[in-house]
């Protein structure tokens, strides 16, 4: 398992990856999964609303930001939430590794008139991060960037307040299909190095530290959805098997029965 310190070296290449991102040759496997996640199944996901459901339950988790000390980690250029969360917050403060993405954010905040937001290029492991005292911490697609969970949780243990909160999102790799997708991807995958789906053990080392108050999966039986939607079948009963999967994946509650789900989404607190 990777150390602190091989972390950080691992998140400076990361930070060169997305720095240099649009100069990169893609491989080929890249470009298909790309294609695939960009194209139909983001298509799907819109089809049957799966991530603006996701998003409204995010806002309820938020709460009331108007007291509140909000890092936005791993935010990139700014995900769905960024801005509200900035124009909402006592003191908002989103951080990437990459910094064209956070000049990009920084535009954006300045765009609205945040005056109590700043956007920092920054490596959240580094000792040159020293904010703490958050409240909430947002980490959309961010978690399974690192391969020692425990070194992240403990981080995160330290830059929140006792009772602080974390909201996240992340992709799993628990369900048998999705473990032979990646298995035959991996060698070809050009951000590897970081990219570390939830497996069950995951889950455990997470409540070592963390309180888990609500989860739900996504795209559990509904992930076959996808192929039946492609099928030659009366449209009415592919929607009426798709929607009743993807209710059924999302009424979950515990992490024993969120594993045949493609991601998950979860609020958690510091254990007391």
């Amino acid at each position: 398992m990777k150390s602190k310190e091989e972390l950080l070296k691992i998140n400076e290449e990361q930070r060169a990856f997305y720095n240099e991102k649009s100069k990169k040759k893609t491989s080929l496997f890249s470009k298909l999964w790309r294609g695939i996640r960009n194209g139909p199944l983001n298509s799907f996901q819109k089809r049957y609303n799966l991530r603006h459901r996701m998003y409204i339950k995010h806002k309820q988790w938020i709460g009331d930001l108007s007291d509140k000390k909000v890092l936005d980690l791993g935010c990139l250029r700014g995900n769905a939430l960024s801005l509200y969360m900035a124009e909402h917050a006592k003191f908002y403060v989103g951080i990437d590794l990459s910094e064209k993405a956070i000049a990009d954010l920084q535009e954006k905040l300045s765009s609205v008139n945040s005056s109590n937001a700043k956007a920092v290029a920054i490596d959240f492991l580094s000792d040159d991060f020293i904010e703490k005292d958050f409240d909430l911490i947002y980490a959309f697609g961010v978690l399974h960037h690192f391969q020692n969970f425990d070194v992240l949780l403990e981080q995160l243990v330290s830059k929140l307040k006792p009772n602080g909160e974390v909201i996240s999102f992340d992709p799993l790799e628990t369900s048998k299909p999705v473990r032979l997708l990646r298995k035959i991807y991996r060698p070809f995958q050009e951000d590897k190095d970081w990219e570390w789906p939830f497996t069950k053990s995951t889950f455990e080392h997470l409540k070592q530290h963390f309180e888990i108050l609500e989860l739900r999966g996504i795209l559990g039986k509904a992930k076959y959805g996808f192929i039946l939607h492609y099928l030659p079948l009366p449209s009415a009963f592919k929607d009426k098997w798709i929607k009743k999967q993807i209710e059924r994946d999302w009424r979950v509650q515990r992490p024993e029965e969120i594993l045949n789900c493609m991601q998950v989404t979860m609020h958690f607190k510091v254990k007391q």
